[in-house]
């Protein structure tokens, strides 16, 4: 049989995993921005499609943290 997990012990992993989402988040969508604003080596319609993908992947991320902490679920 499994032994069952603390409480105490599941609030801290989902605290970590929020925690987690928010800054793989940020920085994702910070990537995002330094490929549409910095890479002018890259060609403009690839540069757009790198850079919003990232930045709508950070934004969903953000969201998902929020979800999850407004919600209380991981």
């Amino acid at each position: 049989m499994k032994p069952t997990t603390a409480p105490a012990d599941l609030r801290r992993r989902q605290r970590r995993q929020r925690r987690t989402l928010g800054i793989v988040g940020g920085l994702l969508m910070l990537a995002g921005a330094c490929v549409l604003l910095a890479l002018t080596r890259m060609p403009l319609p690839l540069r757009l499609l790198v850079g919003l993908t990232d930045l709508i992947g950070g934004a969903v991320l953000l969201l998902a943290a929020h979800q999850a902490k407004r919600t209380g679920l991981h």
